[in-house]
C-alpha cells in the first residue's frame, strides 16, 4: 500500500502538474525524418493521423514513414505495387453555400468528415520516379559518453543499432531497439544533445520490458492504437525514472510533459491512466535497476 501510494504521490505532486502547465506542442529533440509525414507534399501529419500512421511505421518497420494517396504517388511517377493494403487517414472536407448578404459569392456552411488511404515509401516502386527525399538543414548538439549509462545499458543486454534517418524505436519481433546517431540530436533550452539522447534511450529501454522474456507486458485494451498510447505512457514515465536515476535530469521535464500530454488526449484525457502507467513503468525501471 505504501509504495501505491508514493506512485500516486507522485502522478499527483510530479506528473499531472507538469502537464497540465505544458502543454504546448512537443518539440522534437532529434533530427526529423522519423515522423510521419506526406512524401509528397512534406507537410508532417497531424492529430488522431498522426497516431494511425506512426502506430503503422512501427507495427510494420517501414524504413521511412513517409506516405501519400495512390494519386499523389502518381504525380512523381511512382507505382504502388500490387497487392499493397493501405492505411486510412481522415480530415475535413469544407461545404460551401450560396451567400444570403451576396449571392454571387458562397459562404462555408460547415464540413463533413471524409477519409483517404495512403501509402508507405515501402510499399511503392520509384524504379521510373522522378521522387527526390528533401533534406532539411540540422545542427547537431553537444556530443558526450556519461560512462555510469553507457556501462547500465550495456548490462542490459538488449540489442541496439544505431541508424541514421531510421528514427528511435522499440521493435519486439526483432527484441531490437533502434537509435538514432547521437550526432543526429540537437541542443534545446531544456537540455543538450546527449541528454535527449540518453532520455530518449531510456525510452525505448522501458518499451523493451514489454518482451515475453522480461515482463511480459500484454496489451491494456481491445483497441491497439488505445494501448498505443497506453504502452507510450509507460516508456515515457520510465524514462524520467530512469532520467533522474542518473541525475541527467532534476525535475520532471517540460517536454516530457508535452510528450505525455500527446498521448494521454488519446485516452480522452483520463488522468487515471497514469497511476496505472507509472506503476508498469516503476516495474521496468526496477526489472533493470535491481538486476544490473
Amino acid at each position: 500500500m505504501k509504495t501505491k501510494q508514493k506512485l500516486q504521490d507522485f502522478v499527483d505532486s510530479v506528473v499531472i502538474p507538469a502537464m497540465e502547465n505544458n502543454k504546448s506542442k512537443w518539440d522534437c529533440i532529434f533530427k526529423r525524418g522519423c515522423f510521419p509525414k506526406n512524401a509528397i507534399t512534406q507537410k508532417e501529419y497531424k492529430g488522431i493521423n498522426w497516431l494511425m500512421l506512426n502506430y503503422e511505421h512501427n507495427k510494420k518497420e517501414y524504413s521511412k514513414p513517409f506516405f501519400a494517396t495512390y494519386k499523389q504517388w502518381a504525380t512523381v511517377k511512382a507505382q504502388v505495387n500490387k497487392g499493397q493494403k493501405g492505411q486510412m487517414i481522415v480530415f475535413y472536407k469544407p461545404l460551401f453555400k450560396t451567400s444570403k448578404v451576396d449571392p454571387s459569392k458562397e459562404v462555408q456552411a460547415g464540413c463533413v468528415l471524409s477519409y483517404s488511404t495512403v501509402f508507405n515509401i515501402d510499399q511503392v516502386d520509384l524504379t521510373n520516379s522522378s521522387f527526390k527525399e528533401i533534406e532539411t538543414e540540422f545542427k547537431t548538439g553537444d556530443q558526450y559518453s556519461i560512462d555510469a549509462i553507457e556501462k547500465f545499458v550495456k548490462a542490459t543486454q538488449v540489442e541496439i543499432k544505431h541508424q541514421d534517418g531510421r528514427g528511435c524505436f522499440y521493435a519486439p519481433s526483432k527484441d531490437l531497439i533502434n537509435m538514432e546517431l547521437k550526432t543526429n540530436f540537437k541542443n534545446t533550452i531544456e537540455s543538450d544533445a546527449t541528454v535527449h539522447y540518453y532520455s530518449t534511450l531510456f525510452h525505448e529501454l522501458t518499451h523493451s520490458t514489454m518482451h515475453e522474456k522480461r515482463l511480459n507486458r500484454k496489451n491494456k485494451f481491445d483497441d491497439n492504437k488505445k494501448s498505443y498510447a497506453y504502452e507510450e505512457l509507460i516508456a515515457e514515465l520510465g524514462s524520467v525514472l530512469f532520467s533522474n536515476h542518473f541525475n541527467i535530469t532534476k525535475q520532471m521535464p517540460a517536454n516530457h510533459a508535452k510528450y505525455l500530454n500527446s498521448w494521454i488526449k488519446c485516452l480522452k484525457n483520463d488522468f487515471s491512466f497514469l497511476t496505472g502507467a507509472i506503476a508498469q513503468a516503476q516495474k521496468a525501471f526496477d526489472l533493470f535497476v535491481s538486476t544490473k
